[in-house]
């Protein structure tokens, strides 16, 4: 029976007799010596180490030898444990390993060998001179890629899917005190944002021709609640709905339009998206969204929620079968109201020129339908043709709407 090493041996048992056959080199593998002559050196060294199996948490203390091409690991009464081959060893501490070496027979393998003893350690260096070499890009990574590939796709499906499918499912069953209460919230938000608190227009005047407007086109709108039209001091071109029945226009857009009942089919468009509650939707959508977002970069029910429901407010960013459907429910309005389609037309040729000559300034329009196509569905849904018909506003009131924030 071989007798057990020390715990913390300072010679190997090979080291303390070394010396008298190979001198004081230590058995270091002379400059050019090949891997295999430097092996046959070390045939009689043996030391102590820490093995771990990868699979259960203590690791048990081990016999250490070189094999013919191996490094085999047994019990101290020679009953083999493993064997390692010596061209796929890795260490995983670098050159510099602090008089400790830890090594592990293949890149993919969770097994581990912790040595302490400096010949053994000097010895399978020189053996294996490629002991640091990066490992090759194995299963390892595959999998690691794989993992990460698959995170990525289920958050996808949940923000870009599960997300929308939820929040077509829950707007409905919101109260409208609690929609109207986040709508408010929202436009509260948006002034801050895009106008920078300047606020809502209240000239009396203005106000008066809104009302107008509005009971030009209420009583033939049948909606699910209220709508509350307001303008706010924002020279943006853009008018939007927000949830509750809210409908906001920049001011941007009385100054541009050619005319007020330009002016009706935008407004009668967003209503067309109160209509079906778009615009909570795409706030519950923008939330969930961003709450999710939130956990994965750590803004946890902060401003990234705010953010993106105004911006999906400001920007109606809704699909393209929600902007087909207002813009045929506006039709349908108009025509109800006995205003026609065709000035909605023409607002939309002279928005498609403007685009081209200043990107940016109407980006949302882009997640809309093509402008040609809206062009010419506005056109054919027009029910007044040459006929005469009552404007929408008089000459005066379309003056007064227009300075409201004068």
């Amino acid at each position: 029976m071989r007798r057990r090493p020390e715990a913390s041996p300072t010679r190997s048992t090979w080291a303390r007799g070394s010396e008298a056959v190979f001198g004081r080199r230590g058995g270091r593998r002379a400059p050019g010596e090949e891997p295999a002559t430097a092996l046959a050196r070390y045939a009689l060294l043996e030391a102590s180490g820490d093995y771990h199996d990868g699979m259960t948490a203590r690791s048990r203390e081990v016999l250490v030898k070189f094999g013919r091409a191996s490094l085999t690991l047994s019990r101290f009464d020679e009953t083999p444990v493993t064997h390692w081959a010596l061209a796929s060893l890795r260490a995983l501490d670098g050159p510099q390993g602090g008089g400790v070496l830890r090594l592990t027979p293949d890149p993919e393998s969770d097994e581990r060998l912790t040595l302490r003893d400096p010949a053994m350690i000097e010895a399978i260096r020189a053996v294996c001179p490629d002991l640091d070499r990066a490992p090759p890009l194995g299963r390892s990574a595959l999998r690691i890629g794989a993992w990460a590939g698959g995170a990525v796709g289920a958050l996808a499906l949940i923000v870009f899917v599960l997300v929308p499918a939820l929040a077509d499912r829950l707007a409905p069953l919101v109260p409208y005190e609690q929609e109207l209460r986040l709508g408010e919230a929202v436009v509260e938000q948006i002034d801050r944002v895009m106008a920078g608190g300047a606020g809502f227009c209240e000239d009396p005047a203005g106000r008066a021709a809104l009302r107008r407007l509005s009971d030009r086109l209420m009583p033939h709108a049948e909606l699910p609640m209220p709508a509350r039209l307001q303008v706010l001091n924002s020279p943006n071109l853009n008018a939007f709905a927000a949830p509750g029945g809210q409908v906001v226009i920049l001011s941007g857009l009385l100054e541009n339009a050619a005319s007020v009942d330009e002016v009706a089919a935008v407004l009668a468009h967003e209503l067309g998206h109160v209509a079906a509650r778009d615009p909570l939707r795409g706030a519950l959508r923008a939330a969930g969204s961003a709450g999710i977002l939130g956990l994965v970069i750590g803004d946890v029910l902060g401003g990234t929620i705010v953010v993106a429901v105004g911006d999906a407010m400001i920007n109606a960013a809704y699909t393209r079968e929600a902007e087909e459907a207002a813009d045929a429910y506006a039709h349908a309005l108009l025509a109800r109201a006995g205003l026609p389609s065709r000035p909605m037309s023409m607002f939309f040729r002279r928005l498609a020129n403007r685009v081209g000559a200043a990107p940016g300034l109407l980006d949302h329009l882009r997640s809309h339908p093509d402008f040609e196509s809206r062009i010419d569905a506005a056109l054919a849904a027009d029910t007044v043709g040459d006929r005469a018909f009552q404007p929408a506003l008089t000459d005066a009131d379309w003056v007064a709407l227009q300075q409201i924030c004068e």
